[in-house]
């Protein structure tokens, strides 16, 4: 069987609608195959309205954006970053391999297969150089890495890691796993935009001389480009495929190149409408081929035992062949292991410093200290502290005795009068005192009144009636007396404003400034000792040494914080200590925890101390593991993880399916390892 839309149309040409997926946005392309070629008639790039969730909903809504008639366009073919496609078992990851299929359905596409984008860049560089690759692809998408190593076409390193903000420092966390090996000295960036900064960081860094043999090239691959590498492999697939003109059932066994599967799958869509999106999307060992056997053609008119005379041949024939199928089919689908191991471990603490410099890009040696500010307002109060007396001066009258025979007395305004008990008084006015009459025998004292009033407030001046006084600086011929009581004078203790008081509310406000918390990304972390504030504005609603129970500050104020990212100091405490642990060892990164015990800023760097708990395990390759424990027993398999991965603790759940054979699955894909510490 040829499938009609493959068949040689000279007069029509077969129109393909492509779909290239990154991270948080994609691109809608209509490509037209012209004499052969793919041709790219149009594209629309789009953003995901809501992460994959949305994808059936944002492909159908920019698809009728596009000029061109939707019913030419049920052929869908999918490029996709390399890094959204697990390279182990090589499925795209979850949830995007959810979306993709309720978008297949709810859009009624006939899927033809997918095109990795590493892949497809690199064999399009091969044949564009007419050489075998040697370079270094490093796909840059919103939030990860995907970084492929090719040496004389050959593939040595493949790696996905999450970006942080130090693009060097991602690279070289990678770079690590080769550092035994010299790196080939060309590197190639793709992605739509903003490499050129990244391209400079690479040519301008220094990197240590084990890296590379001379100072790498950097290559960017734009846009454009890569479109055109990924519809040239597309190019070729649909042209093998046309040209072998095969029937479906050979078609299958062909090898599939970069993912690329077309006929197997749109066949069983033309039988099965419910479960096209289940064919098109699961597979093996290739993309988008759902694991199968290809058994060659029966003819049952000529075939030799419906010729045999005795039956029971023919029966035990079916029958071998029955047990065989069914031994396949558990062996596929049903035989399954899940092995728990435990690797020695070894737990290390140490402090280490570190330095940081503040809004630095591009560091290695170092951390990246970013510095932020907010602008905070805050009111702030308090119970005032300082006392004051208050009260008014007790008030009264004397009558003053002048005994000199001699002379008058002028006792003038504010003169001090001093009673018996000490307490002082002042004149408010002059007072002139005749001299005394009569003789030396007999005077007779001259008088004169005078109103007097309390040196200072309180109860204590209002006096009784009788009490004598001197009058300060005259002579012992003065002397007075109140003939009636003084009043008046009253006291008490009012709260007020004190300089402490200030103060402290300045203080508070800072405080409160300072405690405010701050929004954070998950990798970030906040050195708390060297917040700055500084109060831009400060109103107190009472000023010193007024009268008020309670002092308000209202202000509002510069908080400075200074963040240091956590991945970044992870690979930075590896880089440090994969030098002095066994090589046997490894560190495991998710049970790295720190703790900052010190940080002192000098201008624009911070110098830190951390105290490290680590964790090292023992280094085992998942790969080597599955294959050395394929279809043995119980007790070989713990003799291989004894002797050959000095694993003396693990747990197991083994499930023999159909069968009861007491032995782990012949496939290994049907072996799932757990490490755990």
């Amino acid at each position: 069987m040829v499938f009609s839309f493959l068949k040689k149309q000279d007069e029509i040409n077969q129109t393909y609608l492509g779909l290239f997926l990154k991270e948080q946005s994609g691109i809608l392309m209509i490509i037209e195959e012209k004499n052969g070629k793919m041709i790219l008639k149009e594209k629309r790039s789009f953003v995901y309205s809501n992460g994959w969730e949305n994808l059936a909903e944002d492909v159908n809504e920019n698809l009728s954006l596009l000029k061109t008639e939707e019913k030419k366009l049920n052929h869908l073919i999918i490029f996709i970053y390399s890094h959204l496609v697990d390279q182990n078992t090589k499925e795209i990851k979850k949830p995007i391999l959810s979306s993709i299929k309720k978008m297949i359905v709810e859009l009624n596409f006939q899927p033809l297969g997918y095109i990795e984008a590493a892949e497809a860049l690199a064999n399009f560089l091969q044949e564009k150089d007419n050489l075998p690759l040697t370079a270094i692809l490093v796909e840059v998408d919103k939030t990860e890495l995907f970084v492929s190593i090719y040496k004389g076409n050959q593939m040595v390193l493949k790696k996905v890691s999450s970006r942080s903000d130090n693009f060097i420092d991602d690279l070289i966390a990678i770079f690590e796993e080769k550092k035994q090996e010299f790196l080939p000295a060309r590197i190639i960036l793709y992605n739509s935009s903003d490499l050129d900064q990244k391209a400079e960081s690479i040519i301008s860094f220094r990197w240590p001389e084990n890296y590379f043999l001379q100072v790498p090239k950097v290559n960017i691959i734009k846009e454009e480009e890569l479109i055109d590498a990924l519809l040239k492999i597309f190019e070729e697939q649909i042209s093998e495929i046309k040209k072998d003109n095969l029937p479906v059932e050979l078609k299958k066994e062909k090898k599939d190149v970069l993912g690329f599967v077309i006929g197997e799958d749109i066949a069983f869509l033309k039988e099965k409408q419910q479960e096209k999106t289940d064919l098109f999307l699961r597979k093996k060992k290739f993309h988008f081929i759902f694991p199968k056997i290809v058994f060659p053609k029966i003819n049952l008119l000529s075939f030799s035992f419906f010729q045999f005379k005795n039956m029971k041949c023919s029966v035990f024939v079916l029958g071998i062949l029955a047990f065989l199928l069914t031994i396949l089919i558990n062996e596929l689908f049903f035989h399954r292991l899940q092995l728990v191991i435990y690797p020695k471990t070894l737990a290390i603490k140490k402090e280490l410093d570190l330095v940081g410099l503040i809004n630095q890009k591009e560091l290695t040696d170092k951390l990246n200290i970013s510095s932020q500010s907010s602008l905070i307002e805050i009111s702030v109060n308090k119970k005032t502290t300082g006392e004051k007396k208050i009260g008014d001066k007790a008030k009264g009258e004397i009558t003053i005795y002048n005994s000199n025979l001699d002379a008058a007395e002028l006792i003038p305004k504010g003169s001090v009068i001093l009673s018996d008990n000490g307490l002082k008084f002042i004149t408010e006015e002059e007072i002139k005192v005749a001299s005394a009459s009569g003789d030396a025998s007999n005077p007779k004292p001259s008088t004169a009144k005078a109103k007097v009033i309390a040196f200072d407030i309180g109860e204590e001046y209002n006096l009784s009636s009788g009490q004598k006084f001197k009058i300060e600086g005259k002579s012992a011929n003065l002397l007075a007396k109140n003939e009636l009581s003084f009043s008046g004078g009253t006291k008490k203790t009012v709260k007020t404003v004190s300089r402490n008081d200030i103060n402290d509310l300045r203080i508070k406000a800072i405080e409160q400034i300072k405690s405010k918390s701050v929004n954070l990304k998950s990798d970030k972390k906040l050195i708390d000792n060297l917040t700055e504030v500084n109060l831009l504005k400060a109103e107190y609603s009472k000023e010193l040494g007024e009268e008020a129970e309670e002092l308000e500050l209202k202000a509002s104020g510069e908080k400075i914080y200074y963040l240091y990212n956590l991945k970044q100091l992870k690979n930075r405490l590896i880089s440090i200590l994969k030098k002095e642990i066994p090589n046997e060892l490894e560190i495991e990164k998710n049970k790295i925890n720190t703790e900052l015990i010190r940080a002192e800023k000098k201008d624009n760097q911070i110098d830190l101390r951390f105290k490290t708990n680590i964790l090292l395990v023992k280094k085992i390759d998942i790969n080597s593991l599955k294959k050395q424990i394929i279809f043995v027993n119980k007790k070989q398999m713990a003799d291989v993880l004894k002797d050959r991965f000095q694993i003396n603790r693990y747990d197991f759940k083994l499930d023999s399916g159909l069968l009861f054979v007491e032995r782990t699955p012949i496939f290994s894909k049907n072996i799932e390892v757990i490490i755990r510490y």
